[in-house]
């Protein structure tokens, strides 16, 4: 079978560097190179053909590269992006990390090799995911093909179902009770087992929040939230604050989770004698603060996965967030932002923020219950995409 040449779309608005770019590819590879000048051009391109890696600048006219990555996602998700920046501005690539699962980021003027190095890592991971799928798929077909491999089918299910149990029994069964705030959760994995967690730990004058998405669902995702569990806990058991604790977290993390997986992850620290909470972030979506006078802020805070990076590599921010009573905050994976609508509109692109204004004033029960009903019928009731977890800290007094 021939094999298929890898396709490349490289996005600039400046021809030097288109130029300079299809050179690059031209001398020390045989990739289809195509070319776009505009954020425009480059969804046409990739309305018109699959593309395996694209290479996009961030400061472009009409759109950033952030938000073609964006759109080239809901049309592709399985493209490699890659994030090329002028500004040596690593914010905007810990934005796309978050945002658009950024696949590497590289800086004006790049290096050659690295750059060549970093499409063939790229490229070889994608087909080794699809060959992987493809498998899959091949063994989902024998299972129905074949009759007497129902016995083992029936085994891997119990399996399956033992292992969520333990994962399940990771989960706190109860949030513990604390002055000035409430807790409710909603967890539901889209396999018999997920790589969605959350935990919660009381400490001397505070309690400390756990809520992570390790990359991925199934069997290897569940038992990364094993270790993550033990890693939060010892971290929380010796350090003070969620920004030294993440440091911490990811320490210990990138010293031992295999080459390509890693956690997003955000801590929040709840004072018992306030109710001022401080957030501290790890590529984990932006939690929303429901305020009781029906607005609804977005806190921004930025952080890369635990486990991608060394220690120090990409710093984590910290944040002071203000509630009131009757505020709530909402904190989850990307699960149910990534819930997509038969014309492709993501239900995280506008209407998440549009159903919490609506249900401004519930509690964080009813709220986050509410929300996920309502996301599902966006989506038309279709299976889950990934796993969806949320936790809903409601503050009760000042």
């Amino acid at each position: 079978m021939t094999q298929k040449t890898p396709s490349i779309l490289i996005v600039d608005d400046e021809d030097m560097v288109l130029s300079s770019l299809r050179g690059v590819f031209a001398l020390q590879t045989d990739y289809d190179v195509i070319e776009a000048n505009t954020p425009n051009a480059a969804i046409d391109a990739v309305e018109r053909r699959p593309i395996d890696v694209v290479i996009s600048d961030f400061l472009m006219p009409d759109m950033n590269g952030i938000e073609l990555l964006k759109e080239i996602k809901k049309r592709q998700p399985e493209s490699v992006r890659l994030l090329l920046t002028g500004y040596a501005d690593k914010e905007n690539a810990i934005k796309a990390i978050n945002e658009v699962g950024l696949y590497h980021y590289l800086e004006k003027p790049w290096d050659n090799d690295a750059l060549l190095n970093i499409v063939r890592n790229a490229l070889e991971e994608k087909t080794l995911r699809s060959q992987l799928g493809t498998k899959v798929k091949e063994l989902n077909q024998l299972l129905g093909q074949h009759g007497e491999l129902e016995a083992k089918h029936q085994f891997l299910e119990k399996e399956l179902e033992m292992a969520a149990r333990v994962q399940r029994s990771l989960l706190p069964t109860e949030f513990p009770e604390i002055a000035r705030f409430a807790f409710a959760h909603l967890y539901q994995p889209c396999d018999a087992v997920g790589g969605d967690f959350f935990d919660v730990l009381e400490k001397d004058a505070s309690a400390i929040l756990l809520v992570s998405d390790v990359i991925g669902h199934g069997v290897q995702a569940a038992l990364t939230t094993m270790l993550l569990k033990g890693v939060f806990r010892e971290a929380a058991a010796t350090i003070d604050g969620p920004l030294a604790m993440l440091g911490e977290m990811n320490r210990r993390l990138h010293d031992v989770m295999p080459s390509g997986m890693y956690a997003a992850a955000a801590l929040f620290e709840l004072p018992f004698a306030s109710t001022d909470i401080t957030f501290a972030n790890a590529g984990l979506p932006y939690p929303f603060v429901v305020r009781s006078d029906r607005r609804v802020d977005e806190i921004v805070v930025q952080g890369p996965p635990l486990g991608m990076f060394p220690t120090g590599v990409l710093p984590y921010e910290c944040r002071a967030i203000a509630t009131a009573p009757g505020d709530v905050l909402i904190a989850g994976s990307d699960g149910i932002g990534s819930i997509i609508r038969d014309d492709g509109a993501m239900f995280e692109d506008d209407a998440m923020r549009k159903e919490l204004v609506s249900l401004a004033g519930k509690d964080g029960s009813t709220l986050i219950h509410d929300l996920m009903e309502r996301a599902v019928a966006f989506g038309g009731g279709a299976p889950l995409p990934d796993d969806v977890s949320l936790v809903a800290v409601t503050t009760t007094g000042g």
